[in-house]
């Protein structure tokens, strides 16, 4: 029996895709930390010992390892469902 009022839940993308995904955000993190290597090494020193205010430390803490995150998991993605989509994924 079908609910006309509610559709079928759509899956989500499948464990292979999400596999790729997760190869291709690290493969650009780790492209982030090799060009970025020189602001890394520079930043240890504002990243530990905490210092004072403490309030600043953590902020620059959350917005660098956030945007390090975000950055590289929205590009994984993207570059990962064109992949998937072009070369794995098949059409039969």
């Amino acid at each position: 029996m079908t609910d006309s009022e509610f559709p079928d839940p759509q899956p989500g993308p499948s464990w292979e895709q999400l596999r790729v995904r997760l190869a291709c955000s690290a493969g650009v993190a780790v492209l982030q930390v090799v060009v970025f290597w020189e602001f890394f090494v520079g930043a240890t020193e504002f990243i530990w010992p905490p210092v004072e205010p403490v309030g600043q430390w953590v902020s620059f803490l959350l917005v660098s390892t956030g945007s390090f995150v975000f950055i590289s998991g929205l590009f994984g993605t993207l570059i990962a469902d064109q992949i998937y989509k072009r070369y794995l994924v098949d059409d039969t």
